[in-house]
């Protein structure tokens, strides 16, 4: 594989940016794992990935409508979700998210390196693999296990971060993964499931994936939409997480109208993960769940915590996303958790469904990527690829002066 291209920087004086100064990575990573075959007439997958070099400014509230709502509030937690929803599909119906960064509305921006290993994004809609669906999981008429594979994608004011990041793509700089408020990211997350297991998804959206790494230029397996992931970075969340997770599920019954994006349910939205009640069993006080949707599937932890369809069914969205965090040293300690059994009780819940404040890392051995998974794949998968390394200096102990073996081998976070 070839090593990036190398970026060009431009000085931004005051308030005003020039034509020239707005210089971005220039195809400085890769599309996806593998190119179109000769003759491919499809649709081609490219990143988008001319990240902004200056902070956004704040869209305006009439578009950040869901800053109306408090989404602590039962009544106003679904109204909240659907604004963000709203803005995540505003300009990208039109061509069912083929190009997110041609959307005329706001531009919207995809984290590199998430095209290695055989989960790594195919070139026709830059989709990676996900946990596959366990026989039971999509409802009582799913007999075997499914695939699921997803592309997501940040506002302007995520790219931004984005970039800063990855600014050397050498040495990819976890420090600089401070998301600004409102920040917004998004998620499609599609099924290989036929529709007699899963009925529900009949007349949702279909697209063609690689997912297969067929050879020649014959047809692709079309999956179909089965949930959508959203997240903002909002302030009222400070006190827990930083962020407000939602997730949302296809339902054919929930909506007459031919437009798949009307069909989308609420699941739920979660801000923490409030072990205290889960560990006692009961509901907890950190989320809002949607009690009328139609397809009752599986949540997280003891059906206590959201999670959407496709996540594991013991773990929960905060919990999960928290753990993004990149080791600066080898053997780093301690171990990010594993998600407990279902045969833990107690105590046991504590290491993993802990509320990790934003930007917060684990242990002085970690550096948070402020709850984005998807950058922290990107950094653990170029390392491992020996394509990139953390910056010099990384690994120095905050305030002590010593040094361990900077980390040259990484796990990678998950959905597990």
């Amino acid at each position: 594989m070839t090593r990036p291209q190398s970026i060009v920087f431009c000085t931004i004086a005051a308030a005003v940016i020039s034509t020239a100064c707005l210089s971005r990575l220039e195809a400085a990573f890769p599309d996806a794992q593998n190119l179109p075959p000769t003759g491919w007439t499809g649709h081609v997958f490219k990143l988008s990935q001319t990240y902004p070099v200056a902070l956004p400014a704040l869209e305006p509230a009439s578009v950040r409508k869901w800053t109306q709502f408090d989404f602590k509030k039962p009544l106003e937690a679904p109204q909240y979700l659907n604004a963000v929803l709203d803005y995540c599909l505003a300009g990208n119906t039109a061509n069912n998210f083929a190009d997110v960064s041609a959307n005329t509305v706001r531009k919207w921006y995809h984290a590199p390196w998430l095209h290695t290993t055989p989960s790594g994004r195919e070139f026709i809609s830059g989709m990676t693999k996900e946990r596959p669906s366990r026989p039971g999981e999509l409802g009582p008429a799913q007999t075997a296990q499914h695939d699921n594979w997803a592309f997501g994608f940040y506002n302007e004011r995520g790219g931004f971060t984005i970039g800063q990041v990855w600014s050397d793509p050498a040495h990819p700089d976890p420090r600089k993964a401070i998301f600004p408020s409102h920040t917004v990211t998004c998620k499609l997350l599609f099924t290989t499931t036929p529709i007699a297991e899963a009925p529900f998804l009949a007349g949702s959206l279909e697209m063609e994936a690689d997912i297969n790494r067929a050879t020649g230029t014959g047809a692709r397996p079309k999956l179909r939409l089965l949930q959508i992931d959203v997240a903002v970075k909002d302030s009222g969340a400070n006190s827990t997480t930083g962020w407000v997770f939602g997730t949302f599920q296809y339902e054919k019954a929930a909506s007459a109208s031919m437009n798949w994006w009307e069909h989308m349910v609420p699941v739920g939205l979660m801000w923490g993960s409030d072990v205290t009640k889960l560990k006692a069993g009961m509901p907890t006080t950190e989320e809002w769940i949607n009690t009328a949707r139609g397809q009752k599937l599986h949540l997280g932890r003891q059906n206590l915590v959201l999670n959407g369809p496709v996540d594991n069914p013991l773990a929960s969205c905060t919990a999960c996303h928290g753990f993004a965090q990149v080791p600066k040293v080898n053997s780093p300690s301690p171990s990010i958790p594993r998600v407990p059994s279902v045969t833990d009780t107690g105590s046991a819940l504590d290491p993993y469904f802990t509320n990790i404040k934003a930007a917060t890392a684990f242990s002085t051995d970690y550096l948070s990527v402020d709850y984005s998974l998807q950058l922290q794949l990107g950094i653990a998968r170029a390392i491992n690829a020996n394509q990139a390394s953390l910056p010099t200096g990384i690994n120095l102990l905050e305030g002590k002066g010593v040094s361990k073996a900077q980390a040259t081998k990484m796990r990678e976070a998950g959905r597990e």
